[in-house]
């Protein structure tokens, strides 16, 4: 592409061990109706052919950026790496397993800038490996609804990152960036992304496919995969600690994490060989709700009755205390007990 073209769109792909998909991922991009685009590939030490694929591409395609990492960083901060680079008016990611329709990026494109947008999205289909697939839009729906109310962005947005454009003025001035993690990296993004941006359309009609496979990063369920929800959710509570926002809308956000991390506990039973860490994961989660802004002491006795199976919990509820969110007298000592 001319460099006389002004480039519409940048699209940041991190690069990991995605030979059997990456080719179908590129021949999506390099394919988009829309031309003005640069196309940059991270490759995050690939230790099959997926750098080498990359590299190909670069022939077939000057739009093709590929940048190698000298070690491996992950997904998150490899898409910082195309960000600090990125030259397009708005930045779209793609994951290196799924792909796009061919007008997807130009029909985001016309609609930026038609209603002069800070974030244009499209919807999601989900693919399976049998070949099935499910069309996702009710995040869509909740977006739209909310709108209508005046409901912040950061309360309607919050998944679905890469179905999405973003103005890079906004991602650049403020700074927003993935943290690195494990995983949720792209839900701390979103926050950031949103809470800064003062508008968003809704598109439909043309599709991103997310696909479904068990060597996905997200459905990796160890360790680190664990950690890393109690990562996300400590960045979480950091950044609506430090940013100004109704209380309203600031237990909305906290409790968007702090049911992610609740319901993450109870997949720490099916995880082969993890139900040691349960006790940690626990600890580890009170202790980043101490950091909520407010009073904890009802969130504290409504997060220890949800890991925890306790009949005189179930005997209380039906009590007066109970129900007004009292805090139960003897209930701190348990939790102290907990986080020695």
């Amino acid at each position: 592409m001319s460099n006389n073209n002004k480039i519409k769109i940048s699209i940041v792909v991190p690069v990991y061990n995605v030979e059997p998909f990456i080719k179908q991922c590129l021949d999506s991009l390099i394919n988009q109706t829309l031309k003005e685009i640069e196309i940059i590939l991270i490759d995050d030490c690939s230790s099959d052919k997926s750098g080498i694929i990359c590299d190909e591409y670069t022939v077939k395609d000057d739009r093709i950026i590929v940048i190698h990492n000298e070690n491996n960083i992950r997904q998150g901060s490899s898409r910082n790496k195309g960000i600090e680079i990125a030259k397009g008016e708005y930045i779209g990611f793609v994951d290196p397993d799924d792909w796009v329709d061919l007008d997807f990026f130009e029909k985001l494109y016309n609609t930026a800038k038609k209603n002069k947008s800070d974030i244009v999205k499209n919807e999601r289909k989900k693919i399976f490996s049998d070949g099935t697939e499910e069309i996702q839009t009710d995040l869509n729906k909740k977006i739209k609804k909310g709108l209508k109310k005046r409901a912040p962005i950061f309360l309607l947005f919050t998944y679905e990152h890469t179905t999405a454009i973003f103005k890079r003025e906004i991602i650049i001035k403020e700074n927003v960036r993935y943290p690195n993690l494990r995983n949720g990296e792209d839900n701390i993004f979103l926050l950031c992304v949103t809470y800064f941006s003062k508008s968003i359309t809704v598109n439909s009609g043309t599709y991103y496919y997310y696909r479904q496979h068990p060597n996905s990063a997200i459905s990796i369920r160890e360790k680190p995969y664990f950690e890393g929800i109690l990562q996300y959710f400590k960045l979480y509570l950091d950044f609506i600690n430090t940013h100004k926002m109704e209380k309203n809308h600031y237990d909305l956000v906290f409790t968007r994490g702090f049911y992610s991390v609740k319901n993450r506990y109870f997949e720490i039973d099916f995880a082969q060989g993890m139900g040691y860490f349960k006790k940690t994961y626990v600890k580890e989660a009170l202790l980043i709700i101490n950091e909520y802004k407010y009073d904890t002491g009802y969130l504290l006795e409504s997060f220890f009755n949800g890991f925890t199976y306790d009949e005189k919990i179930q005997q209380l509820k039906n009590t007066t205390a109970y129900r007004i969110g009292k805090t139960i007298t003897w209930l701190p000592s348990k939790i102290k007990n907990l986080l020695k």
